[in-house]
């Protein structure tokens, strides 16, 4: 059995490899997890901390997104379109099963032929929205970044159905 020191800063017990903590730092580093959650989802609940995420989103659009995007996903019929496909999917992710808006966030809707390299008539087709919570969305994210990065990428994306997502999501994850 291979042993290692216990991550508690300052602690020398050894504990068993794939263990974190010796018994008595457990406890205490649930309790400091906990904590953090407590006071970032109070801060997110302030209006300091409302200001400081809308302040994030408005960067992110001026700096990262491109216009065209930009405009898209301000539009009404995009906005018509995320709700009707939030409706359909009932609040589940629609890869893991998972409910979504139990712990107050939305989830993503997301287009399952990626709207840069989809058609217009792709871009608000509810055949081509689903609904995602955040894990599967960000795996959903980099493996759409990995292959775009390969050689005909884009022409791939192009290509790619709901059922490999889902299968290469579930996998991956």
């Amino acid at each position: 059995m291979r042993l290692k020191h216990c991550n508690w800063r300052g602690c020398t017990r050894l504990v068993k490899q794939g263990t974190d903590f010796c018994d008595e730092h457990k406890q205490a580093d649930l309790e400091r997890k906990q904590a953090y959650i407590k006071q970032r989802d109070k801060a997110k609940s302030t209006v300091k901390g409302k200001q400081l995420a809308a302040s994030h989103m408005a960067h992110y659009n001026h700096t990262v997104r491109d216009e065209q995007a930009n405009a898209f996903y301000h539009s009404t019929s995009w906005h018509r379109a995320r709700e009707l496909a939030f409706a359909k999917a009932m609040g589940v992710c629609e890869c893991c099963g998972k409910p979504i808006g139990l712990d107050g966030k939305r989830g993503y809707i997301d287009h399952i032929v990626a709207y840069k390299v989809g058609t217009k008539e792709q871009s608000l087709s509810q055949a081509n929205l689903w609904c995602l919570c955040a894990k599967c969305h960000q795996a959903k994210t980099q493996l759409e970044q990995s292959i775009k990065e390969q050689p005909n990428g884009d022409n791939k994306l192009a290509h790619i159905s709901k059922a490999w997502w889902q299968k290469a999501i579930l996998n991956d994850n």
